[in-house]
């Protein structure tokens, strides 16, 4: 996490997609490796608000 001007965060994340579990993941629909750090992210957010 990093303070920015203006009252900002940037949040910056990293993910492996490695391995078994990962390749069934990618086969579903929607797909929860890339909507679930955005689901997290939006927690962040709604958090941050309150």
């Amino acid at each position: 996490m990093e303070d920015l001007p203006g009252g900002r965060v940037r949040v910056l994340t990293q993910e492996t997609q490695i391995g078994r579990p990962a390749a069934a993941l990618a086969t579903e629909r929607p797909n929860p490796m890339f909507n679930g750090p955005q689901a997290w992210l939006d927690g962040l957010v709604g958090a941050a608000a309150e």
